[in-house]
């Protein structure tokens, strides 16, 4: 049986993202004796025509689709991804070919009835799809009934059905993903893109706003730190990557797990670099920020997401306040280069907390490390502030959620807040919003070329303050902030 899967996200910002859950699957697939392709169209400037082309010469048995995001999360400038995946992806391949048409990764995962029905097919994944994909598939060969895949949503007589996720325990025991059988990984590298890789999967944390568990569960399922060191060492002797990242939504939690697979990789002597997102401030100590550094971490994420104490009760935090600035102290007195995330828009969200957030920022972030702050927080199916949205009145009943809805917070009304921000956007040069953080320009994409090219170990994004610079003598930034006080002012009045 042959198997075309297709991976359908096209965002390159801030730069591109490999498959790895594709990937995932692709290998699973091929160890259980299936013929499978994977085509990426991140690069393709007609996808249309790349996957007509594909199906033409491969001629598959079945199609796979898999869908990252279903919007990009950004309030002030949103963008739904859905459109593009239904008319240059599902689209040519209902054209090109009858076979059986899937779909499924994280988006999926987080609606999959309303997602099947808006892109119009008749079967998705929920959930993790290496097992899930290969059952479904020898169900399809056979021509038996697909109707215990475990993880399965299709489409029957009475509508969408769908059977209970069911999740992987024994991460060890999957084939490994290796991204770069699957993908041209050269063009990822020269548009500075990081190789993934995974420690762990699912969530145990409780924040209020995010569907992660949803998607991979909520309890931790561990990779044996010697088998992840095992792959990366695979990985740097067959592509040779500048730069490993650890996806996991949270890397040091467990703790004791962080710590046990960088003394692995200091006790291999590996030579490459390291970054991962998800530092949880609760769980960072002294001798983990010590061991990343042994280990050759450029630099890492951490999520606050908050300076107010009232805030991150609200959001959901296993921390207060004293760990995030513990934690700020421990990655400065390393010299660890950090990215500080801070979400604005929760339940509680006033102009005190505001406040208190850019005043916390200010005094415990040292000004080489970058502050990415976000507004607004996406109503998703399975959060906590979903469900208390629903409580209060401000997401009536069968309200449609595909397209992004934002948490309306009461003590602050959504102009006065994005005012606030952007104003220290402005007058700080290390802070970023979400819309810096997409920059198209020319300089942009070469900056991230050079820094492939010339192997260059500092974060690229420490450019972003360098263009402030610029923006800054030029007197560029006085413009900028003149036209939102202007806008303010007319929005006010």
């Amino acid at each position: 049986m042959k198997i075309l899967l297709i991976s359908s996200n096209r965002d390159m910002h801030p730069w591109p993202i490999p498959p790895v859950g594709a990937c995932y699957v692709a290998s699973s697939l091929e160890r259980s004796g299936f013929d499978v392709q994977l085509l990426d169209i991140l690069f393709s400037e007609n996808p249309s025509s790349v996957i007509t082309e594909r199906i033409r010469q491969f001629m598959p048995d079945m199609v796979a689709v898999s869908i990252r995001n279903i919007d990009n999360v950004d309030q002030q400038s949103p963008y739904f991804y859905l459109t593009d995946v239904k008319e240059n992806v599902i689209d040519p391949v209902r054209r090109a070919t009858s076979a059986p048409l899937v779909i499924g990764g994280a988006a999926v995962s987080i609606m999959p009835e309303r997602i099947m029905d808006f892109l119009g097919v008749d079967y998705a994944v929920c959930g993790e799809g290496e097992e899930t994909m290969v059952q479904f598939a020898r169900h399809l060969q056979s021509d038996s009934d697909i109707s215990s895949t475990g993880g399965l949503f299709y489409r029957n007589e009475s509508g969408v059905t769908g059977n209970p996720v069911e999740r992987i325990e024994d991460l060890d025991g999957l084939a490994l993903p290796r991204v770069y059988r699957w993908v041209d990984w050269k063009r990822y590298g020269l548009n500075y893109a990081p190789y993934p890789i995974q420690t762990k999967r699912g969530c145990a944390l409780k924040c209020s706003y995010c569907v992660y568990n949803r998607i991979e569960g909520h309890h931790y399922r561990l990779r044996d730190p010697q088998k992840i060191v095992d792959e990366i060492e695979d990985i740097v002797e067959n592509c040779k990557p500048q730069v490993i990242e650890f996806t996991d939504s949270t890397f040091n939690i467990p703790l004791e797990h962080a710590m046990e697979i960088c003394r692995e990789i200091i006790r291999r002597k590996i030579k490459v670099s390291f970054n991962t997102m998800g530092i949880n401030p609760g769980a960072v100590t002294e001798e983990l920020v010590a061991l990343m550094k042994e280990a050759n971490f450029m630099e890492v994420s951490c999520t606050p997401e908050s300076g107010s104490e009232r805030m991150l009760k609200a959001l959901g935090k296993n921390f207060t306040l004293k760990h995030v600035e513990q934690a700020a102290r421990f990655l400065s007195e390393a010299g660890l280069p950090v990215v500080w995330y801070f979400l604005f828009g929760g339940p509680g969200e006033d102009e005190t907390t505001v406040r208190e957030t850019f005043g916390f920022i200010e005094e415990n972030i040292v000004k080489r490390d970058l502050v990415f702050i976000t507004s607004g927080i996406r109503l998703l199916p399975g959060s906590p502030v979903y469900t208390f949205a629903r409580e209060i009145g401000q997401l009536p009943d069968n309200t449609d959620t595909l397209r992004p809805i934002w948490f309306q917070p009461e003590g602050i009304n959504m102009e006065t807040m994005l005012y606030m921000i952007n104003r220290e956007v402005i007058t700080h040069g290390n802070y970023i919003n979400l819309q810096d953080n997409t920059d198209k320009s020319v300089l942009a994409r070469t900056l991230k070329k050079v820094y492939s090219f010339l192997g260059l170990k500092e974060p690229v994004w420490v450019n972003i303050m360098r263009r402030d610079f610029i923006f800054k003598i030029s007197g560029y930034n006085k413009y900028r902030l003149w036209k939102l006080e202007a806008e303010y002012k007319e929005y006010s009045s």
